[in-house]
């Protein structure tokens, strides 16, 4: 049962492992700071975080939220 268990937890834990992904929370009328990348660098710094783990960046979708007018833009890390 114990050896079930543990195989069970590995086949888990490995899924949850391979997913990444990076995502940029910006106001688009706020003026521009060095220290975050302006949206057209966006897949640039993305494609940099996934190079970390031996993937590619990818669009994945983006939101604007209404409350307080924020973008979010998400990128996922695939093979």
């Amino acid at each position: 049962m114990r050896f079930v268990f543990l195989i069970g937890m590995l086949a888990g834990l490995s899924g949850c492992g391979s997913y990444r992904d990076v995502s940029f929370i910006y106001y688009p009328n706020a003026p521009h700071r060095d220290t975050f990348p302006r949206p057209s660098e966006f897949y640039a710094e993305a494609d940099k975080e996934c190079s970390k783990y031996g993937m590619r960046a990818s669009y994945n979708w983006s939101n604007y939220t209404f409350d307080f007018q924020k973008v979010r833009v998400n990128y996922l890390c695939v093979q």
